[in-house]
């Protein structure tokens, strides 16, 4: 990358706060006005070329004014990057977590409801593996024949319910005998150790509930992702006179399972920032994302964030994420 004088890059600093805070182009005077520059409109003016021509900044055609570019984003980006310092936002240090068991589900959406509030955009968050969480209680619920639903209570009194189908009827004494011998012998266990450790169970038990187990395993892996907020894309200025891209964008949020694949692709990264063209799906390629990693432990759980024009206040938008990440470590960790 070029390297820019110390003028072009508070020029293109500036271009870019003021695209963010007023969503429209304006020209030299007003800019070097709005933010008190030392220098002249017409030195103003020729930084703006020299911007243009290496790549930072475009124009429209309804204004003389510039515009960044997807390059001119990112050199942005990185420059708050270096100095950024994440706080918890009090809106969230607000968020009640009710009473001592709670859903999950619930508790999430409480916090995404937060997040696309204050940010005005969408917010997107995948629910934990369970198969990975510590269990402290465990009880399988007879619903009709071949089905039960199971009840997760992690350690840190998070309470997680997944439904099953069987392919041999249980009675409810054998549930609740199995429920208490999980309890009592894999309390401080996850399911996945759960599994490999069963084969020690009663043997005429074993066929049955051996099943149930890997059963549950493999819902618990059908993670979900939730999203909130998609009311907000209608009033994304950008987007507002194109009917079709709205659809789109729209059309893609509904498709959960690339929204969770997307998502899941970030599980590895502590923090991750998508502008333009760095997403793999088109629709959403004049967009931008900004999400981070939850934890359990100091394993990476799931995934926060929030998505929303490629002019969005980056900054601002880092200190929601960070601080919808943070309450969801808070929450698991108990």
């Amino acid at each position: 990358m070029e390297q820019l004088s110390e003028r072009m890059v508070l020029v293109l600093s500036v271009i870019v706060d003021n695209y963010i805070k007023y969503k429209q182009p304006v020209g030299s005077r007003i800019l070097t006005k709005r933010y008190g520059l030392e220098f002249s409109p017409a030195t103003m003016r020729n930084a703006m070329i020299d911007l243009e021509e290496m790549g930072y900044l475009t124009h429209t055609h309804t204004s003389g004014g510039k515009v960044p570019t997807q390059k001119g984003y990112k050199f942005y980006l990185n420059m708050i990057m270096n100095n950024f310092s994440p706080k918890m936002k009090k809106e969230f240090e607000d968020i009640p977590i009710y009473g001592q068991f709670y859903s999950l589900d619930e508790k999430m959406n409480n916090i995404l409801n937060v997040a696309s509030s204050l940010s005005g955009l969408v917010s997107l968050l995948t629910l934990p593996d369970f198969t990975k969480t510590i269990i402290k209680n465990i009880e399988f619920i007879k619903i009709s024949e071949n089905k039960i639903m199971c009840v997760l209570v992690s350690e840190s009194n998070i309470i997680d319910t997944k439904i099953t189908n069987l392919d041999k009827d249980i009675s409810k004494k054998e549930l609740k005998e199995f429920s208490e011998y999980l309890t009592f012998h894999y309390k401080g266990y996850s399911l996945e150790q759960i599994n490999d450790d069963l084969k020690g169970y009663i043997e005429t038990h074993a066929a049955e509930c051996d099943g149930i187990v890997k059963r549950l395993i493999d819902e618990s892996k059908n993670s979900k992702v939730l999203v909130s907020g998609v009311r907000n894309v209608f009033n994304y200025l950008d987007f507002t006179d194109n009917l079709e891209k709205l659809k789109k964008i729209l059309s893609l949020l509904e498709e959960k399972k690339k929204i969770y694949e997307l998502l899941k692709s970030f599980m590895k990264s502590e923090r991750t920032i998508l502008i333009g063209s760095d997403f793999p799906m088109e629709e959403l390629q004049e967009m931008g994302l900004v999400s981070s990693a939850y934890k359990y432990k100091d394993t990476n759980m799931g995934v926060v964030g929030i998505m929303g024009p490629m002019n969005m206040d980056y900054k601002e938008i880092l200190s929601i994420v960070e601080s919808a990440k943070k309450k969801i470590d808070d929450i698991l960790d108990g």
